[in-house]
């Protein structure tokens, strides 16, 4: 593995962030670890602010999009830090970024059209199989008359909402085993306003492989659910049901494989700081590519840090490499 980036010492005395994240406040003292609203978003925020207030001169917790733009406003921060990625309107995650970039003051992650490549989950596994990369054969349905032929690919059928973060929409009745069920389930998130991608169900287990600007990919980390075919939901990432886990992946030749695979797929998403390329290993090891995020979880419980922890790295330095990367991409700290 290349060597991890470090913000010097003189330059941490000179830098002053913004932090952009839902729910974020000027904690010293810790929330609770797991919310019975927001699960454990709160302790989320809190851990990584307590990771940049040791690397940096001066953070500045921001909560709200309204707060945000009142602030900037004012003298500008150095660079904002952020991981804001929920707000009630339509694609928030594009939002969020494109509101970063009309600041003009240098912040984390893809821009808004690399943001936009990563929320379709259809143009990803389109540019997926345009540079080689096995993907899941699908389809997509945006009125529901898009739904009167039934796909030229066999089922059993997953579907989920085309655009979007988090698992909205996905659990255990998404996973459709004719076509009568999978057109009903998609005319459903069409009556509710979503798009819909559906797909050939893709057998096996979730595997997902963290990777670092440079780019410099990590273990990759197997996500097991007790579900059915292994669905996560939105409440089991949140922390508010149980019966989900995430462990470093035991297949060392595989994982080497998968990770080769992550890093093809990188060369597509630049700029970009850090990012998780998600996979579905079959039970014969062969593997298909399922989507990308370009904003993840930073617990020190989510894939982002087992990967980094299964390959010596720990959580504040995964931090600070992909920060100092960012940093410099962007010129606010020379090489």
């Amino acid at each position: 593995m290349s060597e991890l980036l470090r913000i010097g010492s003189e330059q941490r005395k000179n830098l002053d962030l913004l932090f952009l994240a839902k729910y974020a406040q000027e904690w010293r003292d810790p929330p609770p670890v797991i919310h019975p609203v927001y699960g454990r978003e709160l302790y989320t925020k809190y851990e990584v602010l307590s990771v940049l207030r040791s690397l940096v001169r001066s953070v500045e917790p921001c909560a709200d999009l309204d707060a945000f733009e009142r602030r900037m406003r004012g003298k500008p921060p150095d660079y904002i830090f952020q991981i804001y990625n929920r707000e009630a309107v339509r694609n928030p995650e594009i939002l969020v970024s494109s509101l970063c970039a009309r600041t003009g003051v240098p912040y984390l992650g893809g821009p808004p059209n690399v943001r936009a490549m990563a929320e379709d989950k259809w143009i990803t596994k389109l540019m997926a199989k345009a540079d080689g990369l096995p993907v899941p054969d699908g389809m997509v349905a945006v009125e529901e008359r898009d739904l009167d032929l039934a796909p030229d690919f066999a089922g059993p059928y997953f579907v989920k909402p085309r655009f979007g973060a988090n698992s909205e929409w996905v659990d255990e009745g998404s996973i459709c085993d004719d076509w009568p069920a999978a057109r009903a389930r998609a005319a459903t998130l069409i009556a509710n306003g979503e798009e819909v991608l559906i797909e050939a169900l893709a057998a096996g287990m979730d595997v997902t492989v963290p990777v670092l600007g440079g780019p410099v990919a990590l273990h990759p980390v197997a996500m097991r659910s007790e579900l059915r075919e292994g669905v996560s939901t939105e409440r089991q990432k949140r922390n508010l049901e149980p019966g989900r886990r995430g462990e470093p992946f035991a297949d060392v030749g595989l994982a080497e494989e998968l990770k080769q695979a992550a890093l093809a797929f990188t060369r597509l998403t630049r700029p970009c700081d850090y990012l998780r390329v998600d996979f579905r290993v079959a039970p014969d090891r062969s593997f298909q590519m399922l989507e990308f995020n370009v904003t993840c979880n930073l617990a020190t419980t989510r894939a982002m840090n087992i990967g980094a922890e299964a390959s010596g790295i720990s959580h504040e330095a995964m931090i600070e490499h992909f920060l100092c990367y960012s940093l410099r991409r962007q010129g606010v700290l020379a090489e």
